[in-house]
């Protein structure tokens, strides 16, 4: 993989942000750069923005390993620092044999959070190299007590802070889409991730909202909100004859003492339910990817079930044995001058979740090949660029939308911070266009 021994050796010179739009294969790279190094007996410790991007990447939290708890700035940290000594020491031993920092989703990391970054690597006499991994142009940061009278007002991204700047990345931009063939589908998508909104792109949409074939084919619906997919889940499922069957999660605690709600927390950022309701005869998604058997977004129809396994008939009429899969909340420490994972908790559950309807939220990182998206109640910035990047083929998506004001509605959705547009610009940046796979 050309690509991976490139990243590779940017490494060992200089820091790097691995930036792209959807479905141009940057988790998968990373997942790749991460499993490389732990074979070369590199020290890599990953880290999520949030609690979802974390479980994602399989790492911890950038506020659980760095011990910010609930600081949102250096004042705040500094005051509650004398709470976490004793932890303080251990992740000091961690960060002075670290070799990598992978931190995902850098886009939803603030100022203040990066200026706390800095200040914990410095203190901890961290000499290793960082990746950061993320699209600016798609999820903003999390700012605390913020005035939503502006869509940007006093939100300061991560590159504008002066830990950037020290950090000073090396930017790699993936451009070579992994999720569709449809070149004209792309284009435009790349338009509407950097905020280009004209008469060309409008049009193109607009001819999205003809493809109302596409409900003939049971697709997926994306929404905005979570009870309105829910609605729609527990609608379609109630329509089967069939009996329902609860699929409970296996639960096993490693570390009796951990707070419960820290384990609450990890298992709504789970991708999949602690309790999952089936029916033979119901649309499911696979929410995970396993080589040669399904990917994540993958669509099929439950043909049979019981506590042990679940026997899935894919959109590709191919028929596949469905195991539980593990999921593992641990903590990072150092043994022998080694970082090993510490497992905390561990919950055993089928990799599926009803395929009627999903929140744009919980897609990310989907490929769906039959998709309607509904825009009415997309107000975020991102979420419909999110949303609509999750379809394979555009001739199988559909972009469903009740009132009148189309376009005024799509010059919302596609509002983009100028401060992003300005770092993009600005920014000298390698871009490759080679597969990443």
């Amino acid at each position: 993989m050309k690509l991976l021994k490139k990243i590779k050796k940017l490494l060992k010179k200089q820091n790097i942000l691995l930036t792209g739009g959807g479905g141009v294969g940057k988790s998968y790279l990373t997942m790749e750069i991460i499993s490389s190094l732990r074979s070369d007996d590199k020290q890599v410790v990953v880290l999520g923005s949030t609690g979802v991007s974390a479980v994602n990447i399989n790492g911890n939290t950038i506020h659980s390993f760095f011990c910010f708890g609930i600081s949102n700035n250096l004042e705040e940290m500094n005051r509650n620092d004398k709470h976490v000594k004793n932890r303080l020491i251990e992740l000091n031993k961690m960060l002075s044999s670290a070799d990598l920092l992978v931190i995902d989703e850098i886009s939803m990391v603030s100022s203040d959070l990066m200026e706390m970054i800095l200040y914990r690597l410095k203190s901890g006499s961290f000499e290793g190299r960082l990746l950061f991994v993320g699209d600016f142009f798609q999820l903003p940061p999390i700012r605390p007590r913020v005035s939503t009278n502006s869509l940007f007002e006093n939100q300061e991204f991560a590159f504008e802070s002066s830990a950037w700047q020290y950090f000073n990345p090396y930017i790699v931009e993936l451009t070579h889409t992994k999720r569709t063939k449809d070149n004209e589908f792309f284009y435009m998508l790349n338009r509407i991730r950097v905020g280009e909104l004209d008469d060309k792109v409008g049009y193109y949409l607009e001819g999205l909202r003809e493809h109302t074939h596409v409900i003939d084919k049971n697709p997926t619906i994306l929404y905005g909100r979570n009870r309105e997919a829910d609605i729609v889940n527990l609608q379609r499922l109630k329509e089967l004859q069939s009996e329902p069957i609860v699929l409970k999660a296996k639960e096993t605690m490693h570390l009796t003492s951990l707070h419960v709600n820290r384990v609450k927390t990890w298992k709504k950022n789970l991708p999949v339910s602690v309790e999952l309701t089936l029916k033979v005869g119901a649309s499911i998604l696979f929410c995970t990817n396993k080589w040669g058997s399904y990917y994540n977004g993958e669509r099929g129809i439950v043909i049979k079930l019981d506590e042990k396994e679940v026997v899935v008939e894919k959109v590709n009429k191919k028929v596949v044995k469905v195991q539980r899969a593990e999921y593992t909340l641990s903590e990072n420490i150092v043994l022998n001058n080694k970082i090993e994972e510490k497992p905390l908790v561990t919950i055993e559950q089928f990799p599926l979740k009803l395929a009627y309807a999903i929140t744009i939220h919980k897609s990310q990182g989907m490929s769906i090949d039959s998709l309607v998206c509904n825009i009415d109640n997309i107000f975020e910035k991102s979420q419909f660029y999110v949303a609509i990047s999750r379809a394979q083929n555009p001739k199988n998506l559909f972009l469903d939308y009740s009132y009148s004001n189309f376009f005024n509605h799509l010059r919302k959705c596609i509002q983009i911070s100028p401060k992003v547009q300005s770092f993009y610009k600005n920014s000298k940046i390698y871009r490759i266009e080679e597969d990443s796979s």
